[in-house]
């Protein structure tokens, strides 16, 4: 359906972003033949959108304006104007988009991004930068990483209020700090290899700075200040500088420094919760039920501060619902963070996030959960195609607002706003979950990477009681042929990128199974023929593959973190002239075995 909206009638606060909308969707500010026309009015009640056809033209009574952007999409969706109503999830319906493990988004995509995210009905954007950002005076801070200038994130915040969207910094104060630390001019600063120094007022300086700079160019006065997964606080530099200290303590104290940083900045911090569970239980586990965290240290959380709970890996409504009230127990109310599953994938994982997130909404709905979003990791190299998550962001948007998983709403909204086709991406997800990978799943790395002398992932499936190496392979090579066929979007990720990746997976397979079968039997012959036709098609493969990786990268991200992709590929491809020179030593007998197979 296409969209009209009168300027004299339409509310201030939503003209700057009907106007960016103009460019990419059928919306437009003149009236013309086939648009309907959208009339929006602001509602002070109830956090509800009620859509209504009325006349020749649809009223739209919305709350925020971004769910006035949403009301937008789901029409665009429709073929005929349709009444509907849908009731605010949560306060704040977010993402957070990693922008630290080598892929920094550039500001045009984050524009894209913010475009989409509000016509799927999100409001609020966390940027997660461990130094990717500019810190004034500290040249080496982000040195080589495609940080953000001041301008770039006061541009980003600026784009995003006109899309009714909150974006808030998302930085570390503790650990996770290890690209910076390695630099020279922080080393004096470090505890351990990726955690500051607390106690050293020379670490409370550089966190001003730090604060300071991730702020000052946002409206938005809520700042994520991290804090976690901090394993071996007080057991390095700190231990020799101030003695053995109760973790609990050091992180209290910590934890207090830089809150009082954030309050004379008027900043509101949050962080994420992990450590106090952590160090509560003998195991050293999040979510070990036995954990226990003593009074004297809840007493000494500093007022002020959110815990954000972060949960992507159960799969009953249960347990959130505990952790949630364990929370509340801890420091009040809680925010709440679920996840896309984008991290060490090479496309958007459709069937972990279903079965996590799902009853994640559902236990924050149930218990009142007021701030809840998304996070998009991108552990470990940033290899997946991260438009591909627009596919999970529109399930879940319609699992938030309607509170079912309606496949043709989502599929249409998704080929509307997002511009793919919703059932092919989905496909495209069987690249973690091969249908013969049984209790395995997550494996496309794995194979991808794995070094094909050596073997250290595929010997798993070498043995009797896991799938075996030919099913895989096949599985793979169908998976691409049937996206070779499936249709095609225009921004959601590219499908012809990961069905080249499962062919060159099934190929890469295929070359390990052949290679053990041919070693095993001593057949040289058959050995000579996988180098002379099997290893150059796979080494052209990943040829290709490494070329539309590099184009999907630039074409979403800056240039700087390629380069460790590159390396990989480029390791990989030297493995593969490794195993024609052992072939060749093997088969002209100057050698009397490859050990790596042996």
């Amino acid at each position: 359906m296409k969209l009209f909206w009168a300027d004299r009638d339409t509310p201030d606060e939503l003209r700057p972003g009907l106007r960016e909308l103009e460019a990419e969707y059928e919306v437009s500010n003149k009236a013309s033949p086939g648009r309907v026309e959208v009339r929006f009015h602001r509602s002070e009640g109830e956090a509800r959108l009620d859509v209504k056809p009325e006349g020749h033209g649809i009223d739209v009574i919305y709350d925020t304006p971004t769910r006035a952007y949403r009301a937008v999409g789901r029409l665009l969706s429709m073929d005929r104007p349709e009444a509907f109503q849908e009731t605010a999830p949560f306060s704040t319906f977010g993402i957070m988009l990693d922008c630290s493990r080598n892929a920094v988004a550039r500001v045009d995509a984050l524009r894209g991004w913010m475009r989409k995210l509000a016509l799927l009905g999100y409001d609020m954007v966390m940027l997660y930068m461990e130094d990717t950002y500019e810190v004034p005076g500290e040249p080496f801070f982000g040195y080589l990483r495609g940080r953000y200038t001041q301008g770039e994130l006061g541009e980003i915040g600026q784009y995003g209020a006109k899309m009714g969207i909150e974006v808030i910094p998302c930085i570390q104060t503790l650990g996770h700090l290890g690209q910076l630390l390695r630099r020279p001019p922080y080393r004096d600063l470090s505890d351990t290899g990726s955690i500051l120094l607390a106690g050293h007022e020379k670490t409370y300086d550089l966190i001003r700075k730090m604060i300071r700079a991730a702020s000052a160019p946002f409206a938005a006065r809520r700042i994520h200040i991290g804090m976690d997964e901090a394993h071996s606080l007080g057991r390095g530099r700190y231990l020799d500088l101030f003695g053995y200290r109760r973790n609990f303590d050091i992180f209290n104290e910590h934890l207090s420094r830089v809150v009082e940083i954030c309050r004379e900045l008027g900043l509101e911090p949050m962080i994420w919760s992990d450590m106090y569970f952590r160090m509560g239980s003998k195991t050293g586990d999040y979510y070990d039920t036995d954990s226990v965290i003593p009074d004297d240290v809840v007493k000494a959380v500093p007022r002020g501060v959110k815990l954000v709970y972060w949960d992507y890996y159960h799969d009953n409504k249960e347990f959130y619902v505990e952790w949630i009230r364990r929370h509340r127990s801890l420091a009040g109310e809680p925010v709440v963070a679920s996840g896309i599953w984008t991290w060490q994938k090479l496309w958007y994982d459709h069937l972990t996030t279903v079965k996590n997130a799902s009853p994640c909404i559902e236990a924050c709905k149930e218990e009142a959960v007021r701030d809840f979003f998304f996070t998009l990791w991108m552990d470990d190299g940033a290899e997946c195609d991260i438009r591909s998550a627009f596919c999970g962001l529109t399930w879940a948007s319609e699992l938030a607002y309607r509170g079912k998983d309606d496949q043709s709403s989502a599929a249409r909204i998704f080929h509307t706003v997002c511009g793919g086709d919703y059932d092919s991406h989905i496909l495209a997800s069987q690249i973690e979950h091969p249908p013969k990978a049984g209790r395995h799943s997550g494996m496309a790395r794995g194979f991808l990477w794995d070094d094909p002398l050596l073997g250290l992932f595929m010997r798993r499936f070498e043995s009797a009681d896991e799938p075996s190496l030919e099913e895989l392979s096949n599985d793979y090579f169908q998976l691409a042929r049937r996206l070779y066929d499936s249709p095609r979007g225009w921004d959601a990720g590219s499908i012809d990128h990961v069905a080249l990746a499962a062919e060159t997976i099934g190929l890469k397979i295929r070359l390990r199974k052949e290679l053990v079968e041919a070693y095993g039997h001593g057949d040289r012959k058959r050995l000579a023929q996988i180098a002379e036709t099997l290893l150059p098609e796979l080494k052209e493969k990943v040829k290709a593959l490494w070329s539309s990786h590099r184009d999907l990268w630039l074409s979403h991200n800056k240039a700087f973190g390629f380069e460790v992709l590159t390396i990989r590929y480029g390791g990989l491809l030297l493995r593969l002239e490794e195993i024609g020179s052992r072939i060749e030593e093997y088969v002209d007998g100057r050698i009397s075995a490859i050990d790596e197979l042996s």
